[in-house]
This record gives C-alpha cells, sequence and structure tokens, in this order.
C-alpha cells in the first residue's frame, strides 16, 4: 500500500482520481520487485521490499509530475512510462550501491540465496527479458520517429527531455538510441529562455512534438 507521506503528497496535489494513482502504484510494485530481488545487490538483501517500494513509490510520484505539467503533450501510456521511470531509478540506485557489502553477510548466505531459487525466479527473469526487449524496440523507434522530426519540434522535444534526464554516468537506453541516429541529447541540455515569448513558443513546440511522438509510436 502506498504510505502516509506519499499518500499525503498525492492529496497535496488534489489528484481527482486517486485511485488510478492508487492502481498504478498497485501495478508497478510487483514488477519492481522482481527487478530488485535479481538485481543480486548484497547491500540489499533482507530489506528488498522496502527498496522496491521506494521505487515505486519515486516511480509514481515523478510520473505524476510529469502528467501534471500543462505544457506537456499527453501521455499515451501512464503504465508505460511509470515503468521506464522506475526501471532507470532502478538502475541508477542498483550502480550506486553495487559495490557496497553489508558486513553481516558471509558465503554461506550467497550460497543460500543462489540455492532457493525456484522455477518461478526463472519464469520471471525471462519477462523481465522480455519488457526489455519491448522497451528497447520502443526507445529506438522513439528515437528513429524523433529524428525525422522538423528541427523546431525536435529541438524542444529534445531539450525537454535532456533537462529532465540526468547525463552523468553511463548512457541511458534512450541517449544511446538517439546517438545511433545521430543525436546527442547533452548537446540539447539547456537553461529554459527568459524571454516569454520564446518561451511560448517553445512551449507550443514541445507541445506539439509530444502529440506528434504519441501519434507515431503507439506503446
Amino acid at each position: 500500500m502506498l504510505d502516509e507521506a506519499t499518500s499525503a503528497q498525492l492529496d497535496a496535489c488534489d489528484v481527482i482520481d486517486g485511485q488510478a494513482w492508487y492502481d498504478l502504484y498497485n501495478w508497478l510494485l510487483p514488477l519492481v520487485e522482481i527487478w530488485v530481488r535479481d538485481s543480486r545487490v548484497s547491500s540489499w538483501y533482507g530489506q528488498q521490499r522496502e527498496i522496491a517500494e521506494d521505487i515505486a513509490h519515486e516511480a509514481v510520484m515523478r510520473t505524476f509530475r510529469y502528467h501534471q505539467r500543462e505544457d506537456r503533450g499527453p501521455i499515451g501510456s501512464l503504465k508505460a512510462l511509470s515503468r521506464v521511470i522506475a526501471l532507470n531509478y532502478f538502475r541508477d540506485w542498483r550502480k550506486k550501491d553495487w559495490c557496497l557489502v553489508r558486513p553481516t553477510q558471509d558465503d554461506n548466505e550467497h550460497q543460500s540465496f543462489d540455492a532457493n531459487i525456484s522455477v518461478s525466479d526463472v519464469v520471471d527473469a525471462a519477462q523481465i527479458a522480455l519488457d526489455h526487449l519491448m522497451l528497447d524496440s520502443i526507445i529506438v523507434t522513439v528515437a528513429q520517429v524523433v529524428a525525422r522530426f522538423p528541427r523546431g519540434q525536435k529541438v524542444a522535444l529534445l531539450t525537454d527531455l535532456a533537462n529532465m534526464s540526468d547525463l552523468d554516468g553511463e548512457p541511458s537506453l534512450l541517449e544511446q538510441a538517439l546517438s545511433d541516429v545521430g543525436l546527442q541529447l547533452s548537446d540539447y541540455k539547456r537553461p529554459r529562455p527568459e524571454d516569454p515569448t520564446i518561451r511560448g513558443r517553445d512551449a507550443a513546440l514541445r507541445s506539439i512534438a509530444y502529440k506528434r511522438l504519441k501519434h507515431e509510436v503507439q506503446v
């Protein structure tokens, strides 16, 4: 269930359909639990449930904030968006904690953990692999579509994506896909213009670009 802090945040934002966000969280959490359980990050052992809940909470809140932005184009699938956000957040957290080792853990615990892998774990791992393939395919398609956009729409959309992204460290799937079509996301990271006229123009182009992307890429 959503904890009190998350529920308070949603209430404060005046969610019209709170049940939809509650359902999104409950849909996302089991998927994140699979990722966390199969991550093999030693410092996570014994607290996988709490970590999965934190990731799911953050992903739902980021999805909500993205959804609330008036200058965004419409979102085709909240589930698809929340899964991408959760996966990126999970990967960042895993990379950060990968080298941490809990001092109370020994080799026997590792062996016991590996020995308890069940058939359902193998099936879950296969589902994760399938999800990754589907996600990769969608992102590659997005990059190819964006590359064909008119210059104004393309710059507005890529600037928005760049400003939302953490471009330090290992490139994301989207960065790699854009690079493959000759677009470097880091080239578009820049502050929003101060001129209201330019800001309005960029917002209009950005909205058109997101609507066009939604129309051309069916998730």
